[in-house]
């Protein structure tokens, strides 16, 4: 399971596979990123099938350009809403599901090969790192010297991490 999030998240590896395991030690086994990994996925496809794609045989070209077209016709923004952590690979490139990523990438019109996708896998660090921050069992410090250790609390990200834990706050 690190795998698929390592490869979205471009991170060395075996580090992050270890530490990750490390994580999921410290939660009891409790299956935090096979849990965001489901979540993923299901977001993913029902973006997918929104857009009349066949989740089973659409090229990664086909959903790039399928997104971009929701840019240009004004509905990215209703079919992106909260799935900001949303990445998947496809044929071997990862496709961002992350509103700002689509936006970037159809204002700057960037060709599927030169697509961004660096604002949702900041979200998805943040989503992996406060999924295992806000488990019961987990030691905060102990987490926190994990994540760093893998790249999951990259110092660029704190900003947008405390934004999020606030929003989070204020929202439960």
């Amino acid at each position: 399971m690190a795998r698929f999030l390592q490869l979205l998240l471009e991170t060395p590896e075996p580090v992050f596979s270890r530490g990750l395991a490390q994580l999921e030690k410290a939660t009891g086994q409790s299956g935090v990123d096979i849990r965001l990994i489901a979540d993923i996925t299901e977001k993913a496809h029902q973006i997918m099938r929104k857009l009349k794609l066949d989740v089973s045989d659409t090229t990664g070209r086909e959903l790039y350009s399928a997104l971009i077209a929701s840019v240009k016709l004004g509905t990215c923004e209703s079919l992106l809403a909260d799935n900001d952590y949303v990445l998947i690979m496809a044929d071997g490139k990862i496709i961002s599901f992350n509103l700002i990523d689509v936006i970037e990438n159809a204002h700057h019109r960037l060709s599927y090969d030169k697509q961004i996708v660096s604002h949702g896998q900041r979200s998805l660090r943040g989503e992996l790192l406060g999924r295992y921050m806000d488990h019961p069992r987990t030691d905060e410090p102990t987490a926190v010297e994990i994540a760093v250790s893998i790249g999951l609390l990259a110092d660029n990200d704190e900003w947008y991490n405390d934004i999020k834990h606030k929003l989070k706050q204020t929202t439960s």
